[in-house]
């Protein structure tokens, strides 16, 4: 038995373990032999490896570094990523081989501290307003939400309620309900045939899902007016919905139920920034500067500079929101899965946005992993291994539905 990379799969190959998607759903049964047709399936289901019967022929190796200058760049940027870390240790390791490797493929390796850089240069002496007591008097009105969310929630509470009474009350927005069939018309579920009502797709997913992920799209695009000149928008969602992903694939893989609640939490775990970025540009800046003069992180900067952090930002915003308690609860200890009371969940999201920085995948406006927890990683009991695939199925799922969150 030998696991293979899709890529490197050959038809007449025989499957050595059933193949399922995401949702257990079986794909291709053991004991049958590849053909184009499941190549192509593997494909659309966001498959990344399967465990195949040996021949006796080794698994492709990866290809060294060639290009010595391209890989020492790599190196000290991720040097740069990881230093309050020692990355010898087992897990940090293996997600520093993992991003050097992603890195060093791609044509050019991106540059996580561009922002930083730049807003140290940028940053005034304009007094930064004490944001604990002003965040209660900020008027917060997410775009359609409140009242949506709360015609849905309760839709799912009635037991005579129906996924007609659940699409009737999305379809309130035509925008809502456009971005989620994009969603769910793409890998992010990868099913077979198009699904064009939002009725048919509470059928298949279920109405808690699809609540969620409403609630996740309308919290987002509260924020699409951030200026520019603080952070580039669509690369923070980009951030985003990468942790998200990857959250969701990992809870998967523990058996963890309400996966998209996961991908939500991941999706919102920055909340917190997106409200100084929007109400508080000045304090991000000079949050941006202290974490450039003093060599740290960002989220160590915004203590000295805000007073609190951002998951004590997101914290209040949650709480005016309404937003779920299991949301509220992973969002505010991302970085402190130990204090959280599903701690499973929150080392989830933060294994998440530990791959997504480490990678380069978008850009939150930190520069650098400020936390890692890992005695409540370890406890998930997720083999560091997975990640490799877990990465590869969440990197091909982002080119499908980024778009759902970047219409531009």
């Amino acid at each position: 038995m030998s696991f293979l990379a899709v890529d490197n799969l050959k038809q007449g190959m025989v499957v050595d373990q059933d193949v399922v998607d995401i949702n257990k759903r079986l794909l291709i049964s053991k004991g049958q032999e590849l053909s184009e047709k499941h190549l192509r399936i593997l494909k659309i289901w966001g498959v990344a490896e399967i465990s195949v019967v040996s021949d006796g022929d080794a698994a492709p190796q990866e290809t060294p570094p060639t290009d010595v200058e391209k890989a020492t760049r790599i190196k000290e940027a991720l040097d740069f990523i990881l230093q309050h870390f020692d990355i010898s240790g087992p897990t940090i390791g293996d997600v520093y081989q993992l991003a050097f490797l992603y890195r060093y493929r791609l044509d050019s390796d991106p540059k996580p501290i561009a922002i930083a850089q730049r807003s140290k240069q940028e940053a005034g002496k304009t007094k930064v307003p004490n944001i604990k007591e002003k965040i209660h008097r900020i008027d917060v009105q997410l775009p359609e939400a409140p009242e949506l969310i709360s015609e849905l929630n309760a839709v799912i509470s009635d037991p005579l309620g129906t996924s007609n009474d659940i699409a009737q009350v999305v379809n309130k927005s035509p925008s809502l309900a456009a971005m989620l069939l994009k969603l769910v018309n793409s890998a992010f579920y990868g099913f077979p045939a198009k699904i064009d009502r939002i009725s048919r797709a509470v059928s298949l997913i279920g109405s808690k899902e699809i609540s969620n992920l409403a609630l996740g799209l309308c919290v987002m695009r509260a924020f699409d007016d951030i200026s520019p000149d603080v952070i580039q928008l669509p690369v923070f969602m980009k951030h985003s919905v990468a942790c998200g992903l990857m959250a969701r694939i990992m809870g998967a893989r523990v058996n963890m139920k309400q996966t998209e609640q996961l991908f939500v939490a991941g999706l919102l775990h920055d909340i917190g920034k997106l409200i100084v970025y929007k109400y508080f540009p000045n304090g991000a800046v000079e949050c941006f500067a202290e974490a450039a003069e003093s060599n740290d992180s960002v989220y160590r900067a915004e203590r000295k500079v805000l007073g609190l952090h951002h998951t004590q930002i997101g914290r209040m915003l949650v709480k005016k929101w309404q937003l779920p308690a299991e949301l509220e609860d992973v969002i505010v200890h991302h970085h402190s899965p130990a204090q959280a009371s599903h701690p499973g969940k929150a080392a989830i999201v933060q294994m998440a946005d530990l791959l997504v920085h480490t990678l380069g995948v978008g850009n939150s406006g930190e520069w650098m992993v400020p936390h890692f927890d890992h005695p409540y990683w370890a406890k998930l009991g997720l083999a560091n291994s997975s990640l490799s695939t877990i990465v590869h199925q969440a990197l091909h799922q982002l080119q499908s539905i980024d778009a759902a969150f970047n219409p531009s």
